[in-house]
């Protein structure tokens, strides 16, 4: 039987992207070199992680710390992750991410009837099933596009269905911006009709100059008992700026509003606060009058009277992700268990004369950081190179379904030397049955 094992937390995260199909590569550290299977024939730049800096590439990670901002572009996208976005690791102090944005090969699931992916645009932003301390900023290439029928959709592993994500701001030059806790696939669509939703405006009169705000909407209507399953839609508004939300379900919602001491995304935040506002109804479409915002009618109107504000992480954008460990090979598991429905899937790493896994977390010169059983929420399980002391021979990754229900998606990816070799969408129908992830030999 299964044993509940210690956690062991340690400092970094990294994440990755996805490959194709199957080639040959090799990978030096020092005197090793490691032939694996990868699959992706696409160029690359090398990423600098300094703040705001902008990344080009579908295979090289973006690994940025607690104490770092970047931009990533991939495919007509961007994504900003703000100073402070990335959580602490469980000593307290910084931990890193590593980032990837990569074009989406296979949906998840079908899109919904009537809609068009727009501009051909469609991505997997990575580390997938983390959510951060703050926000992050998604900014989409909608240009040509009417914007009363467009929308940007974010693929639900609790709910196996598509999210409409708001949109915060229309940009100049065709873009717009829309802000998540959570990566994972994105696709921006248009419908054949326009949209029946709405939209919510707070004046910049409410909103002190000196802060970034965060509106977050939850649904009063849930579908289950887990509150993770609940769609969380949040809006964000730069210093002095109104705050908008558009791509609203018309319906009820719990409101939270958030703010954070800072000059830019850039730049660190020196207070976080919140105040939940109570409940809200839209009942009103919006109607796009024109090129901008404020030209739209049908806003329903937010005031922001003087609140008592609470220091600290709002509970409406659910637990942040405790970073974990990395090392020069990091494989990931990720997925997802909702109450009612879960999962114990186990990351299992072969090689000569070792064998980590749940009952042998640490081996050679590789350990697994946690063995995530049932627990209800974001499942992750990380396995990684704590040593250049690596043995010669061949190595698998493997992914196993130890109990619970079959047939939940799961998503592995394996970085090597800060590469995505692989990123893998899969399923096991089967109790007990393993997935073949990835191959390397060490010589």
């Amino acid at each position: 039987m299964k044993r509940e094992t210690e956690n062991k937390l340690h400092p970094l995260f990294c994440g990755g992207t996805l490959m194709k199909a199957l080639c040959t590569a090799a990978f030096a550290m020092g005197l090793l070199t490691f032939t694996a299977c990868s699959d992706d024939d696409d160029e690359s730049e090398t990423a600098v992680t300094v703040e705001e800096t902008i990344v080009e590439g579908s295979d090289t990670t973006q690994v940025v710390s607690s104490s770092e901002s970047a931009t990533l572009v991939r495919a007509g996208f961007s994504i900003t992750i703000p100073y402070g976005a990335v959580p602490k690791n469980s000593d307290g102090e910084d931990g890193k991410v590593a980032f990837s944005v990569t074009r989406i090969d296979d949906m998840p699931a079908e899109l919904p009837s009537g809609t068009d992916i727009a501009n051909n645009a469609g991505i997997k932003l990575e580390p997938m099933n983390f959510t951060f301390s703050t926000p992050l900023t998604i900014t989409v290439p909608s240009q040509g596009c009417e914007m009363e029928k467009v929308a940007l959709l974010r693929f639900n592993d609790y709910t196996e269905d598509w999210d409409i994500v708001p949109f915060s701001v229309l940009n100049a030059g065709g873009t717009a911006s829309a802000s998540v806790l959570e990566l994972g696939y994105f696709v921006l669509v248009e419908y054949e009709e326009k949209l029946a939703f709405g939209g919510i405006h707070v004046d910049n009169n409410y909103l002190s100059s000196s802060y970034y705000y965060y509106l977050t909407l939850t649904s009063t209507e849930t579908t289950g008992t887990d509150t993770e399953e609940t769609t969380k839609r949040i809006s964000f508004a730069p210093n002095d700026e109104d705050l908008y939300m558009t791509n609203i379900p018309l319906g009820t919602y719990d409101v939270t509003i958030t703010r954070e001491l800072r000059s830019s995304l850039g730049s660190e935040s020196s207070s976080l606060e919140y105040c939940d506002l109570g409940e809200i109804t839209i009942s009103e479409s919006l109607e796009a009058n024109g090129d901008s915002y404020s030209e739209y009618s049908g806003w329903t109107e937010i005031s922001i009277p003087s609140v008592s504000w609470t220091s600290g992480r709002p509970d409406a954008w659910g637990e942040e992700t405790v970073t974990y460990g990395t090392g020069f090979f990091q494989a990931t598991l990720t997925w997802v268990n909702a109450e009612g429905s879960t999962t114990d899937y186990d990351l299992h790493l072969y090689g000569p004369d070792i064998h980590v896994y749940y009952s042998n977390k640490s081996d050679g010169a590789f350990e697994l950081d946690r063995d995530w059983l049932h627990e209800v929420g974001n499942a992750t399980e990380n396995l990684y190179s704590v040593s250049d002391d690596i043995s010669s021979g061949d190595y698998e990754v493997k992914v196993h379904h130890f109990g619970g229900v079959v047939g939940k998606r799961y998503n592995c990816r394996v970085i090597m030397d800060g590469v995505v070799v692989v990123s893998v969408t899969g399923s096991i129908s089967v109790n007990k049955q393993y997935d073949d992830i990835y191959s390397f030999s060490v010589e």
